[in-house]
């Protein structure tokens, strides 16, 4: 027996929860990739760029990857897609998936910026108190940082190197150890971001980035006390029109 349910999403059960029930193009004006870390190899021939200290460590995992950073104060693990980029006129949008094991003592970014600290130990964004510093020239996503005054996720954006950010509630943003998050970040043609957190919109930022340059998806962590993180991220999705 095959039935059907319909709510927020559109889900088959029966044979045809794991039997093939679609063909076709998705949708022939959008560009789809998705990475869940299942197989390939962790290099520049899959696109992906790591950063490791020289005590961090990126790695294969089972449900995804994981990074790790060392512990000592200040050390960054970071992941870039270094051969892919894309640009906010092709209306682009990122979403990761992801949990880290201890929300005490760590930075996160999770975001799409023009891919100048790919190879550096600087996340593209930090806070300090209410502050928010920058690494990049554009850049858009959201950013944490227990160095801030308050812990809780900022959605961030830096346009010719003019950054901004806004604190997000509790109510909005959720964050707790070993808790999966998905945070997602849409760009228009005109620079516009719009930023969700578990699926729900939670802020909008006019003309957030300069719609020239190139943009290419980035997650990392900074260690902020002597004692190592591990993020595990589940996937990384990415949207443009073809």
């Amino acid at each position: 027996m095959q039935t059907i349910d319909i709510s927020k999403h559109l889900r088959f059960r029966g044979e045809a929860d794991y039997n093939l029930n679609f063909k076709g193009n998705l949708n022939p004006h959008r560009i789809f990739r998705e990475w869940n870390f299942k197989e390939l190899a962790l290099d520049e021939t899959n696109q992906y760029t790591t950063y490791i200290d020289g005590t961090s460590a990126v790695a294969l995992a089972d449900g995804g990857i994981t990074l790790t950073t060392a512990a000592t104060t200040d050390k960054c693990c970071s992941y870039a897609f270094g051969g892919l980029f894309v640009r906010a006129t092709k209306n682009p949008t990122v979403e990761f998936k992801f949990q880290i094991d201890d929300i005490a003592n760590v930075a996160i970014n999770a975001v799409l910026n023009d891919a100048t600290t790919e190879a550096s130990g600087v996340l593209p964004f930090l806070i300090d108190g209410t502050t928010i510093t920058d690494a990049v020239t554009n850049g858009v996503g959201f950013a944490f940082d227990t160095k801030q005054s308050t812990d809780r996720f900022y959605i961030v954006n830096c346009n010719a190197n003019t950054n901004a950010g806004t604190l997000l509630t509790a109510v909005q943003a959720p964050f707790a150890a070993a808790t999966n998050i998905t945070v997602r970040v849409a760009l228009d043609t005109a620079g516009n971001a719009l930023y969700h957190y578990n699926g729900k919109a939670v802020g909008y930022k006019a003309l957030a980035v300069a719609t020239t340059g190139l943009f290419a998806p980035y997650i990392g962590i900074r260690n902020n006390n002597a004692s190592a993180h591990v993020l595990k991220l589940r996937y990384v999705r990415l949207w443009e029109d073809a």
